[in-house]
């Protein structure tokens, strides 16, 4: 097993190694002779089983994958090319097996087409598609794709040329993606939207044979963009980060507030059971990481027995609330990106978006070139984290143990931050630091 983890790790190093790399995809690619320069833009290691590596080469996005668990082509296009020397098949974004919408979506002409049929204003009016220009924002392989489309109209009786912009998100499974558009037009018609608490993205279309949900923009500046600048430096900077968060409390409390129910449920014992599977992966690889994981798995569901006696519910939640899902502008507070809504304790969404803050805290500490306010940055960060969980119980009118349990989801969403953290580099600080960080939410309670 030993040398199995060592070979493995042999080839996950030399993968994120983006200069080697770069020659390797240019080759693979039919690229040779030409510079390209190569970046890392993401990547989801499980040791043993797999690591999907997305770069960019040039302008390119690729997709590299690395498999051990036997099917080596499992979960790859056809169109895979082989890099002999890692053992890595890479392929083209557009050709992910699991979104085939990409290959329709990234064609201007093809989704011109579509969208003609889809949307009501071009089906059903004078108005025609000129051509539409798709452009990448976000990319999972293998999960979703999210998608700006920018359409230009014509009327044909008087000419008139207007310009729409869209935006789309690809699913790999098409329940998800009917369950997103489901839930996204509850939202868009429940009360905290239409008194103006709570903004969202409006549902446009639902292009079921691609597996794409259409949505209209939302004006507002993003919020963790606000925060990072309050994060560098050692004194307050943008008063509108703070001014953010606090308004971005009362616009969480109006969404569980609400009354909205769906089918999709978050049960927060399977998330535990599968952070200690993790956790064991990762301590085959890093032993001394992996097994301080491990311990704070083990340990967090000890606490499950109290949760009923702190108030715990059932309700709405985000399923992945955080500053970045975050739009604050004149009209009021957005949120965006509801593919993780379901049932679960709202106090679930209150503990992600404090472990957020922390998160941004311990993120600038690693820079060394600001090691001398780290200190203050991390009091900074801490003193938000109390402004949001005051302005949230006191919108949502919450018992004193509320706080209780949004302390402990904090605990487990720290864990879970510090498990993708490993599975990003196996050798940052940041998993050990974050697991840190949740021993101290722990010992607060």
């Amino acid at each position: 097993m030993k040398s199995n983890i060592d070979s493995e790790l042999l080839q996950v190093r030399a993968a994120l190694n983006p200069r080697m790399m770069a020659g390797y995809l240019a080759e693979a690619m039919g690229m040779a002779g030409f510079h390209q320069a190569c970046r890392i833009l993401n990547v989801k290691y499980e040791p043993g089983e797999y690591c999907t590596i997305l770069y960019s080469l040039g302008k390119q996005p690729l997709v590299g994958s690395l498999r051990w668990d036997g099917a080596v082509r499992d979960g790859v296009p056809e169109t895979a090319r082989l890099i002999a020397p890692l053992g890595m098949l890479v392929y083209r974004l557009e050709h992910d097996p699991a979104l085939p919408g990409l290959e329709v979506a990234l064609k201007p002409e093809l989704i011109a087409g579509v969208l003609a049929e889809e949307l009501p204003e071009l089906r059903d009016s004078t108005l025609r598609a000129l051509r539409c220009k798709p452009t990448v924002l976000r990319y999972r392989p293998g999960r979703r794709c999210t998608l700006r489309l920018d359409l230009w109209l014509r009327d044909v009786r008087s000419g008139a040329i207007t310009t729409r912009t869209l935006f789309g998100k690809a699913y790999h499974d098409l329940a998800k993606a009917t369950a997103v558009y489901d839930e996204m037009l509850m939202l868009a018609g429940s009360a905290p939207v239409r008194d103006g608490r709570l903004l969202v993205a409006r549902p446009v279309a639902f292009l079921r044979d691609l597996r794409i949900v259409l949505q209209g923009p939302v004006e507002g500046t993003p919020l963790d963009g606000l925060l990072e600048g309050m994060a560098r430096t050692p004194t307050a900077s943008d008063p509108r980060g703070c001014e953010g968060v606090i308004r971005s409390a009362p616009a969480l409390a109006a969404l569980h507030t609400a009354g909205l129910a769906t089918y999709r449920q978050r049960p927060i014992a399977d998330e535990l059971r599968r952070f200690k599977k993790r956790a064991a992966q990762a301590e085959q690889v890093e032993p001394v990481i992996g097994a301080r994981m491990g311990i704070l798995a083990a340990t967090l569901p000890d606490w499950l027995d109290l949760l009923p006696e702190w108030g715990e519910e059932l309700g709405l939640v985000h399923g992945d609330c955080k500053p970045s899902q975050f739009l604050v502008g004149p009209a009021g507070v957005a949120m965006l990106d509801f593919d993780h809504c379901g049932m679960a304790d709202p106090a679930t969404d209150v503990g992600t978006y404090l472990a957020t803050l922390r998160q941004l805290g311990a993120w600038q500490s690693l820079d060394r070139r600001r090691a001398a306010g780290a200190a203050a940055r991390a009091r900074r960060m801490r003193a938000l984290e109390e402004l949001f969980l005051e302005g949230y119980c006191t919108a949502s009118a919450r018992r004193p143990e509320f706080r209780l349990r949004a302390i402990w989801y904090e605990a487990v969403a720290l864990l879970r931050k510090a498990l993708r953290a490993f599975a990003r580099n196996p050798r940052s600080a940041m998993p050990a630091l974050l697991v840190e960080e949740a021993w101290r939410c722990l010992d607060d309670l």
